[in-house]
């Protein structure tokens, strides 16, 4: 085994079997821990996010090619994914979104802006106007999931004026929800890319950390990022297997499958919720 790879798998075995060291051995994976759910019964949630964006022309191919793997693969799964869409991007390869937009499975359909405007420049009014075009190329009828270009946080009162509910954050955490700004905060738990590539055994490591503790399991990519050597195949092989060990825990009754937007509708209006206090979270440095 990769020794890096080896070294996270004994972290996260580490939190999965020891809830007192659990906060350390995330933290040495630079990941938060908590709050978690309150009360028993709770199930974890595997959600997806795939990013839609061609900020290179260069990759216009790979993440065509990948768009339409991720698709096939989602729906032969039954596993739905959240499409973080930028709108230049669909307006430049209609082919890809339009296998994005008929998806079956219960797939979602974000915003990514149209221009994949990066937030912390972008003045408030151009910030709506950029989200407005992108709705409206993409066809949209009140989208509630938000991904910021390069995660780059800003303008959460403009987010909210204009009905978004949940978006992804930056930093990565073993734990529930948290309301951030009045957004639903699902923080993410993996990302995957190339270098992803047979790390299958070790993602699945986090599957059962976040089925432990009851808190979601999100990962997230790009399409483009599923291309080695100008195919899919080998990433496939990595996710086609993640996928099929997530149908198996649904299967088991340990996990559920849904988008961000669908996780969201099940909490509270942020409006109805409290910040959770500082001493309650524990932050990766």
């Amino acid at each position: 085994m990769n020794p890096k790879r080896g070294a996270k798998k004994l972290a996260v075995g580490t939190a999965i079997f020891n809830a007192r060291l659990a906060p350390t051995a995330l933290k040495l994976l630079k990941m938060g821990y908590g709050p978690l759910p309150e009360g028993p019964g709770g199930k974890s949630t595997a959600c997806v996010s795939v990013d839609f964006d061609v900020t290179q022309p260069s990759r216009f191919d790979d993440n065509r090619k990948g768009t339409l793997a991720l698709c096939e693969l989602a729906a032969r799964y039954g596993v739905p994914i959240t499409w973080a869409v930028c709108g230049k991007s669909a307006e430049e390869d209609m082919r890809s979104y339009s296998a994005i937009a008929e998806a079956a499975g219960g797939s979602e359909i974000g915003v990514h802006t149209y221009s994949h405007l990066d937030a912390t420049v972008a003045g408030k009014d151009e910030f709506r106007s950029d989200i407005e075009r992108c709705i409206q190329v993409l066809g949209l009828a009140s989208p509630r999931t938000f991904v910021f270009p390069w995660n780059r946080e800003a303008h959460f009162d403009v987010l909210q004026s204009m009905g978004f509910r949940v978006y992804r954050g930056k930093d990565r955490a073993v734990g529930a929800p948290i309301v951030n700004q009045g957004l639903w905060n699902v923080r993410p738990v993996y990302y995957v890319d190339q270098k992803s590539r047979g790390a299958e055994s070790l993602i699945k490591r986090y599957v059962d950390l976040c089925i432990h503790y009851s808190t979601p399991f999100h990962l997230w990519t790009h399409p483009w990022a599923m291309v080695v050597g100008g195919g899919t195949s080998e990433m496939l092989r990595t996710l086609e297997s993640l996928f099929a060990y997530i149908v198996e825990m649904r299967a088991g009754k340990s996990m559920e499958t849904s988008t961000l937007g669908a996780i969201a509708a099940t909490l509270a209006t942020p409006a109805e919720t409290r910040p959770e206090p500082l001493s309650t979270l524990v932050h990766a440095s």
